[in-house]
């Protein structure tokens, strides 16, 4: 998943990453805050078990953008299919990222002045044009995926 992350974050313009983690959990519908400088004041949260998933394992890939930068968690199930967990990574890190740098098109549809967007292209995830669904590229390259 570091991997996928890190070329997600480079196709979408290398931002200025402050902290980037992945971690194997038991419950991706759980997490933990920071609660200061103390040892062991860490804070363990879960969502509500009527939540579709709860319990269930899988990664959390925290990431944080900038200097003081807000971090944010993509929770991804181990019931995800690679391609799947692959486009669902890549939509919010790209969220992240186009919010962070107040919408700089990344990674740029060639010919727009748009992003491109993460879609499932043949069941692959790639990266297309939001305007007229054409194929860009795949989002990661042969070799990463799997």
């Amino acid at each position: 998943m570091r991997k996928w992350s890190e070329e997600v974050l480079r196709q979408a313009g290398n931002p200025r990453v402050a902290a980037l983690t992945t971690t194997a959990t038991e419950n991706v519908n759980s997490f933990v805050f920071d609660m200061g400088p103390r040892p062991g004041s860490a804070l363990e949260l879960e969502f509500d078990s009527t939540y579709p998933g709860c319990g269930e394992p899988g990664v959390l890939v925290g990431l944080s953008l900038g200097h003081g930068g807000i971090g944010f968690m993509v929770r991804l199930p181990d019931s995800l299919p690679d391609s799947e967990a692959v486009l669902m990574l890549a939509d919010q890190l790209q969220e992240e990222v186009l919010e962070s740098t107040h919408g700089d098109p990344a990674p740029l549809c060639p010919g727009h002045v748009h992003p491109a967007k993460p879609e499932m292209a043949g069941g692959v995830p790639s990266w297309v044009c939001p305007r007229d669904g054409k194929l860009i590229r795949s989002i990661l390259p042969p070799g990463l995926t799997g």
